[in-house]
Order: C-alpha cells, then structure tokens, then sequence
C-alpha cells in the first residue's frame, strides 16, 4: 500500500512538472505608443524561437503558465508619455487561436513582458517610423495601410516642426501646437478611421 501511494504522488508531480504542451505555437506581440513607435516581436515553441531573447526559456514560462498569453495582467504606473503601450497579442498557443489586447506600463515588472523577454529590448524592435507630411492649410487624408500605429504626421508651418504620433485605437488623435506673445499660433490635428486611413490637417491658430 505505501509502495503504491509512493507511486501516485511521484505520478502527480510529473504530471505538475510537465507543463502544457506547446506544439504548434506561434504568437506576434505588437506594442504601440504613438511617442515611441510600433515594436514586434516573434516567438514559436515547439521547436524553440522567433527573435525575442530567449525563446527557450519563453517556451518554458508559457509551458507553466499560459494565463501569460491567455490572460495577460497589465502592471500601472504613473510613467510617462513614452511609458503606457497598447499591447496586441496574435496568433497561436498549443494549435488554438488567440488574440488579445491590452494596455500596460512596459516595465519587467509587468509579468508577460519579463516571462516573454521582451522587457529589455524594446528599443532594437522598433519599427522604422513612416512620416505622413501634411502640407499647411490643406486637409489630407492617409490611404489604409499607409501609415500604421506608431507612424508619425508631421508638419512644417511658419518656421515650426509639428509632429503627431498615430495610436493604435480609432478616432480622434489630438492635436499639437505651438503660440504665445507676438507669435502666430500653429496646430497639427488629426484622426485615425475605423478603416485605417488617418485624416489630418495644419493650420494657423488653435484646434
């Protein structure tokens, strides 16, 4: 009878011990902010890799714990304007889709960016950042597909470079300006469209 329960319990912590099988995982993490950029990264399991840091020990962590993909916790802090990222998590975990969609510090100490290895590194996965000029005075509006999240307007007006980050969510983008005493104020405004395109416009004086 003990040799028997001796045997159950080594049983149960094997079973503890191997994790979720990861075969047929392939996940892209795309993170926003329109001040810094779009950054992607790239990790498959099963076998290891894609361009995160470590893509074994990535593996692994999800093989403990998939709630990091499946129900990512965001981390708050009061940060900055290069902080708080809009984080998109596509793709595949264990031959299932999975997409989700989440905002946090981009700090290691938010659980699925440390786990990942993606804390560390954003700087070396940030996109090229596409400028979308606006001439003063004239409306114009970006094709969908000509400037992604993360791209930037920008704007030469009266001697001033006015630039706008595009963020990862639909409609109105804000508005950047520059004035005072004895001089002319300018504005760079714009929207992102639920189609994709983006909308903008510079102008003198306020929005």
């Amino acid at each position: 009878m003990k040799g028997f329960t001796l045997a159950l319990i080594l049983l149960g912590l094997t079973g503890c011990g191997s994790g979720t099988s990861l075969a047929g995982t392939k996940l892209t993490l795309i993170a926003v902010n329109p001040n810094v950029g779009q950054a992607v990264f790239h990790l498959d399991c099963g076998p290891a890799g894609g361009d995160v840091s470590d893509p074994a020990a990535a593996c692994a962590a999800l093989a403990r714990d998939p709630t990091l993909v499946t129900s990512p916790q965001p981390f708050d802090c009061i940060g900055g304007t290069s902080s708080w990222f809009d984080v998109t998590i596509s793709g595949s975990l264990n031959g299932k889709p999975v997409h989700r969609k989440f905002s946090t510090c981009w700090t290691s100490q938010m659980a699925t960016l440390k786990e990942l290895g993606v804390a560390g590194s954003l700087e070396s996965h940030v996109l090229p950042r596409r400028h979308g000029v606006v001439q003063p005075g004239i409306r114009r509006t970006f094709p969908p597909g000509t400037l992604r999240p993360g791209d930037v307007l920008v704007c030469r007006i009266l001697h001033h470079r006015l630039q706008l980050g595009v963020p990862a969510g639909f409609g109105p983008i804000g508005s950047v300006g520059t004035g005072g005493k004895d001089v002319a104020s300018v504005t760079l405004s714009g929207r992102r469209n639920a189609d994709g395109s983006v909308t903008a416009s510079c102008h003198r004086g306020n929005v």
